[in-house]
């Protein structure tokens, strides 16, 4: 899939797919992720895409790590820098690890409501 990409305000970088077709859309694209001043912070979506692909950088976590991630807590690893996190085939957002934890950054409104045990029957 060839996509476009593109910068808007505050280091925000859009993606969209490449179209011959001339639409007049006032939407920059998917929000894809954010230029900080130590590296590429991927949104949840940004994840999926550079996920399939990347090489390094993609921790795996068991079930119990991906339900504290998704309702917003940081979650202990040694990792160091920006990283992409997966549980099974699902990208589950970006993260930036200190060396021993890795820091959330999962919007509130996209977050599991607390008191949700389990992500998938049938994973």
């Amino acid at each position: 899939m060839e996509l476009e990409f593109s910068l808007g305000g505050k280091g925000r970088i859009y993606a969209r797919k490449r179209c011959d077709f001339p639409l007049r859309s006032k939407s920059p694209g998917l929000y894809f992720g954010k230029i900080e001043r130590d590296g590429l912070r991927l949104s949840i979506e940004g994840s999926f895409i550079v996920g399939k692909v990347a090489k390094k950088g993609v921790l795996e976590l068991d079930e119990e790590k991906a339900i504290k991630w998704l309702s917003g807590e940081d979650i202990e690893g040694s990792y160091t820098g920006y990283c992409i996190l997966k549980w099974g085939e699902y990208f589950l957002g970006c993260g930036k690890g200190d060396g021993k934890k890795i820091r959330n950054y999962v919007p509130k409104d996209r977050r599991l409501q607390k008191g949700s045990g389990e992500l998938c029957e049938d994973r």
